[in-house]
């Protein structure tokens, strides 16, 4: 038996919260697929934990090498996205089993996960993603203890601003400095970076993109 796993990050755009509404899992340029999912042609899926099998008659599922702006994804995922309640910083597993025979069956699954997520603007962060700040709210702020950099410190999430994120947006947008001891710490990250901190571990840091493995046995 053969087992193949990709794990993807799910990022506000790929859940259709972006311009275009598209929903789909976007596949980094450093990773290849191709030899784990067969090319534009939609898939029979199985949702691990449901047990629903998604298959080319009623749905879309497939994985494309050549999406818009020459970007691989696995797109037609807006119902399953829809019934699993995905959200951002959530985790999308996908899996090829293969037996000795050579008989090939998919599997999805997704992964809720207890995080807060913001995403970096061109000066400030917007929170994509809210989940248990407000517990560490104080006025029109929040304060929260993480680990960042191998250290235990004080987060400050400041507001600083409501503005439009350009000029033609629809509404305005909330947006807020990261602050540890005093001092911004968003230059850490770079333009449009998800930052995350996960409630568990109270860990901070850049919101981890993709995993992948591996996992090989004699039936």
């Amino acid at each position: 038996m053969k087992i193949r796993t990709f794990t993807k990050r799910l990022n506000a755009t790929e859940l259709g919260k972006g311009a275009t509404n598209d929903t789909y899992v976007a596949i980094p340029n450093e990773v290849d697929l191709s030899s784990m999912f067969e090319n534009n042609v939609a898939m029979t899926i199985e949702d691990s934990r449901s047990g629903q099998v998604y298959v080319p008659a009623t749905s879309n599922i497939k994985y494309t090498q050549t999406g818009q702006n020459n970007q691989e994804r696995i797109s037609g995922l807006g119902e399953y996205f829809r019934k699993s309640l995905a959200d951002v910083g959530d985790e999308i597993v996908f899996e090829r089993h293969e037996d000795s025979a050579g008989n090939v069956k998919y599997y999805l699954n997704l992964v809720h996960r207890d995080v807060i997520v913001l995403q970096k603007g061109k000066t400030y962060a917007e929170i994509i993603r809210s989940g248990a700040l407000p517990q560490y709210v104080i006025d029109n702020n929040y304060r929260i203890d993480v680990f960042y950099r191998g250290g235990k410190c004080t987060l400050d999430i400041l507001f600083k601003e409501t503005s439009k994120k350009k000029k033609t947006s629809p509404s305005t947008t909330d947006f807020y400095d990261l602050v540890i001891d005093g001092n911004s710490i968003l230059s850490d990250f770079t333009y449009q970076d998800y930052i995350e901190v996960d409630i568990k571990s109270k860990q901070l840091d850049r919101m981890l993109t993709y995993t992948e493995h591996i996992m090989e046995w004699r039936d």
